[in-house]
């Protein structure tokens, strides 16, 4: 079981790390030498794939009535005393228990930088100071594989929080893959607190929900039990979705002293949480091989469309330099029109006359009157010098429109995309190990 349970850790922490360092060396892969993660491909300026880092952990939420047995169940499941137990009130906040290298207790803002899942969360009133992680050694169960999240026993009456306490459960249930809920036979397992969150939650959150009777040692009488049950079941049925799946396990902790065997589920606990990581791994592989798919779809439409944008280019270069010339002919016509009419005033014409030699051949290159060179259009020579302006800086117009370039790769960019798919390729067969490591280990006893 540990070897099971040792390789499904590794797979999550493989994964999580392909999405942040990429390949390790040795890894088995041509990506090893110069590993880049695959959210920084993803993320990169020509690509821009929206994509999430998988945790490598799968967290699992438990709420439930004061007194419900919460804290006590993590202590035992990791096997060390890190929450404080007790008839009393004594979780007021959210604790976050985590497996680690080192014993280490985290407060409000630390908390918020480890898990960067609760910004959602992070600006509800008073919650910095009533939220905590506990990093613990253990390496009981699968305990290195998930994230236990302790909440707040719910109440009823003039019990006061010092935060919204629902809006931070259905805010977390968002991020969670598995939500217990536990029900105390003894204390207020029917209060309304707790039924308003459970309805809550089913909204949208139905599938993630598991039901338990706790404490059932404290109730020796078999039929004192089956009261309970029917009652919660009672009060739940109109609450829960998929209700003909509903099931409702009475767990107390192990213990050598009783004087009549009770019903124990509690393992059903710990294999519902080893389900979750067991999903979640398939889900992260899953979802790998979806962002892997994407980004390589997103690389090969870049590569066409700056193929096409090439091609396009060309096109409106030659659009644009036969506008450029067809400009030239209208400026070079303003031109010669704007000589004529300053050749043909009286003193320039004169002056020209005068000071060319009788020639013949001169004559006629002289400008004549303008009744006579506008074919008796008066102010020919005014009119044909605007039309040839206002044409010649409609074409310069038309010509900035139409010669417009789409901005192309360089050959580092494109040399850059291929190796981007060099890289694909190296995940998608470290996928594919990992899936045969994962198939290996349930063969596994």
């Amino acid at each position: 079981m540990r070897r099971r349970d040792d390789a499904q850790e590794r797979i999550l922490k493989s994964i999580h790390e392909l999405y942040e360092r990429g390949p390790s060396p040795g890894a088995g892969s041509s990506t090893s030498r110069t590993s880049i993660g695959l959210l920084d491909i993803a993320n990169d300026a020509l690509l821009r794939v929206k994509c999430f880092k998988p945790r490598k952990k799968v967290s699992a939420m438990i709420i439930g009535n004061h007194s419900a047995g919460k804290s006590s169940f993590i202590n035992w499941y990791i096997g060390e005393s890190v929450q404080t137990t007790g008839v009393a009130i004594e979780t007021r906040g959210f604790t976050f228990v985590t497996s680690g290298r080192k014993r280490e207790t985290l407060k409000g803002d630390a908390t918020f930088a480890f898990y960067d899942y609760l910004e959602g969360v992070q600006n509800v009133e008073g919650l910095n100071a009533n939220i905590f992680t506990e990093i613990s050694t253990s390496k009981e169960k699968n305990f290195s594989c998930v994230d236990i999240v302790d909440s707040p026993g719910l109440v009823d009456g003039d019990m006061c929080y010092p935060f919204d306490v629902a809006k931070v459960i259905e805010s977390l249930a968002d991020h969670v893959d598995l939500i217990l809920v536990f029900f105390d036979p003894i204390g207020q397992a029917l209060c309304k607190r707790t039924m308003k969150v459970i309805e809550a939650l089913n909204e949208n959150h139905a599938d993630k929900l598991a039901y338990y009777m706790s404490k059932a040692d404290q109730v020796e009488k078999e039929h004192d039990r089956q009261r309970v049950l029917i009652q919660i079941t009672q009060n739940l049925s109109s609450r829960i979705k998929n209700s003909h799946a509903f099931k409702l396990p009475t767990i107390y902790l192990p213990r050598d002293d009783l004087t009549v065997p009770i019903p124990n589920a509690i393992e059903e606990v710990c294999e519902d949480i080893d389900r979750a990581i067991r999903l979640t791994v398939q889900k992260n592989l899953t979802t790998m091989k979806e962002d892997c798919t994407r980004i390589e779809d997103r690389i090969d439409q870049v590569i066409k469309t700056n193929e096409l944008n090439k091609k396009d280019n060309l096109k409106r270069s030659l659009r644009g330099i036969a506008l450029m010339l067809l400009g030239w002919v209208f400026l070079f016509l303003s031109i010669y029109v704007a000589a004529l009419e300053i050749c043909a005033t009286p003193v320039i014409a004169h002056g020209l006359r005068t000071l060319l030699p009788r020639v013949p051949q001169l004559e006629g290159l002289l400008p004549r009157e303008g009744q006579i060179r506008w074919s008796g259009i008066k102010h020919g020579g005014a009119y044909s010098l605007s039309a040839s302006l206002i044409t010649y800086f409609v074409i310069q117009y038309i010509k900035h429109v139409v010669w417009r370039l789409h901005t192309l790769l360089t050959k580092k960019e494109l040399a850059r995309l291929q190796q981007y798919k060099r890289y694909i390729a190296g995940f998608m067969s470290i996928r594919e190990g990992l899936y045969k490591d994962y198939f290996a280990q349930l063969h596994q006893s």
